[in-house]
């Protein structure tokens, strides 16, 4: 057992500093799912239907009122990869898996939270996951609606590649639409989820684009990839956010950087050059990054100063009633596009 010392934002704005105990018996994959089927109970029925709802969703209409509500193809995304998600340590340096092992019941703060929480109608396990997003923070998939919006939107022809595939998401879209889909990460732990997504998913997709929908997966740092060794007129990813001391989210297997500097220059900076520099001309190129990072990218000269669009993402609110500490600062996310010339 060790003691590690986190911060914990209060709702009224206050931050105090409590030690955290975290024991490090491991849990059993059994005991994981019973806590994921308490959270989220989806059967492979459910997810099916899910992703047979995605693919219908149709953008050639210019039918993106979805986009901002609905929260279609979540869900199979979730069958998949929360699980994942939960072990991943979230931008307080502890995962859920980690955190309910923890005597979190003998924080006022957080056990009032619960309590408000099973007074809503939520079961004991949503009552508490709801308290370890709210002080914690939650590591989120990239919504495949979003990403099939995109891709409609720029119509790539060869390939998509992602070199931060994460939670499926993206995958998920290219999917729906019969785009060979080319995915890199570091997360060797997430081989046999990609694999087992695209056998159970593909005899739902149409006859003529189970071969066009052809998903290639290679498990290793995205710095360190030949990009040479692919074609593809379209690379769209939404890499790790790190912030000034630490990364947004600890994933199984991610590399460890001592700061925001290394991580640019050891992952992200190289990356995003490689994978420019084989991208086929007239090609698109875009990113999904927090405003500090498209700073550092631009600085670097990375990609061309002038940008082709960019697009704002709905971000949910973390409170319901604004943020108690800065009331008028609103948080905005952006996918920032590029043109291959």
């Amino acid at each position: 057992m060790v003691n590690t010392k986190k911060k914990i934002r209060k709702l009224n704005g206050q931050t105090t500093t409590r030690k955290i105990k975290i024991k490090h018996e491991p849990q059993s994959d059994k005991n994981k799912n019973k806590i994921l089927s308490a959270i989220k109970n989806i059967s492979f029925e459910k997810a099916c239907l899910d992703f047979n709802a995605l693919q219908a969703v149709d953008f050639t209409h210019k039918n993106m009122s979805v986009l901002h509500s609905a929260k279609i193809g979540n869900t199979v995304m979730d069958y998949y990869f929360l699980k994942h998600r939960l072990n991943t340590k979230t931008k307080r340096g502890v995962s859920y898996y980690e955190w309910i092992k923890t005597r979190w019941q003998h924080n006022a703060a957080e056990h009032r939270m619960y309590k408000f929480n099973l007074a809503q109608g939520k079961s004991p396990e949503q009552a508490r996951y709801g308290v370890f997003r709210l002080y914690y923070g939650s590591v989120q998939g990239f919504k495949p609606l979003i990403a099939k919006w995109l891709y409609t939107m720029y119509a790539p022809k060869i390939a998509i590649l992602d070199f931060s595939a994460g939670w499926g998401g993206r995958c998920l879209a290219a999917m729906t639409l019969g785009i060979p889909y080319i995915g890199i990460d570091t997360n060797v732990d997430l081989r046999p989820v990609y694999q087992r997504m695209v056998r159970d998913l593909t005899p739902l997709l149409p006859e003529n684009t189970r071969t066009s929908s052809r998903v290639t997966m290679t498990f290793k740092d995205a710095a360190s990839v030949n990009y040479a060794d692919y074609d593809y007129d379209m690379a769209f990813t939404s890499p790790p956010y790190f912030k000034s001391l630490r990364p947004a989210e600890v994933y199984a297997h991610m590399p460890s950087y001592e700061s925001r500097d290394a991580f640019n220059e050891r992952f992200l900076f190289p990356a995003v050059r490689n994978t420019y520099a084989h991208l086929k001309r007239g090609g698109t190129y875009a990113i999904n990054v927090p405003g500090d990072a498209f700073q550092d990218i631009r600085r670097a000269n990375l990609l061309p100063q002038r940008l082709s669009a960019k697009h704002r993402l709905f971000i949910q609110p973390r409170f319901a009633k604004g943020n108690p500490v800065n009331p008028d600062k609103q948080y905005k996310e952006y996918i920032y596009v590029w043109k291959k010339p």
